[in-house]
């Protein structure tokens, strides 16, 4: 999932946590929304939904 998630455009950086059943995501939000990022996860086959964005400082 993190490969397939890096490839889109304006995501930086994945991390993901089986353990949790969480991925992080750090994105450009001028490039893609948070909402196409849990349309994709959706895609991949996992349910997916937000739990919180936080700006890059």
């Amino acid at each position: 999932m993190a490969a397939a998630l890096e490839r889109l455009p304006g995501v930086k950086k994945v991390d993901v946590s089986l353990e949790k059943a969480q991925a992080r995501v750090e994105f450009d939000d001028a490039k893609i929304s948070s909402d196409k990022l849990v349309a994709a996860v959706d895609l991949l086959g996992f349910r997916a939904k937000l739990l919180d964005v936080k700006p890059l400082s």
